[in-house]
């Protein structure tokens, strides 16, 4: 049976909305494309009519994930500037919750690991992320805005992996504590 194209369209908008989650929680050697698309009632043969591998999945869910991560980052601080992103991103329900959260501290270190177009899909995508978040910071060139938005996002994307790692619960909670008050304290005595 021959399925009408919504059909289709909104078969590839599944399988690459639920790998994206399931890359963030197990990563990307942890989710094979048989048990993925079984997990959705898809045969393993249908994968290869949305996508040419699994390399190019990973490329799509990862694009949605940044996406799905900046709408929430750009709300952040439209309503409540810095001190709302840094409550968002360095909270214990964020560090929780992988498959919700941002894709950064749950697979940048496998994606540094993928092939040279991964890599180059992920630098693309990153620099839209770092763009469009500069817009909202104060500096006068793009350059600042640029070096800023490199430095925050390294201090809460390592913060985040480090929290998500330890093992120890007070050690996790310190990390994005401290984490979250050197950060905020940085931008207070820019600001003054």
């Amino acid at each position: 049976m021959r399925y009408k194209d919504e059909h289709k369209i909104e078969t590839h908008r599944r399988i690459v909305e639920f790998a994206s989650k399931e890359f963030r929680t197990h990563g990307f050697e942890g989710v094979g494309i048989a048990k993925l698309m079984g997990k959705l009632d898809l045969t393993h043969g249908g994968f290869y009519a949305h996508f040419a591998n699994k390399e190019a999945l990973i490329a799509e869910s990862f694009a949605l994930a940044l996406n799905q991560s900046l709408d929430t980052v750009l709300v952040a601080l439209e309503v409540g500037g810095f001190p709302a992103l840094l409550d968002f991103y360095l909270s214990e329900n964020h560090r929780d919750h992988p498959a919700l959260g941002c894709p950064l501290p749950a697979l940048s270190a496998e994606v540094a690991r993928r092939s040279l177009s991964t890599r180059k899909a992920f630098t693309e995508k990153l620099s839209e992320v770092f763009d469009a978040i500069a817009e909202h910071l104060p500096e006068t060139t793009y350059s600042q805005k640029r070096a800023k938005v490199s430095f925050i996002s390294a201090a809460m994307v390592g913060a985040m992996s480090l929290a998500r790692a330890a093992a120890e619960p007070s050690l996790s909670k310190a990390i994005l504590e401290s984490t979250h008050e050197y950060l905020l304290t940085l931008v207070k005595e820019e600001l003054s």
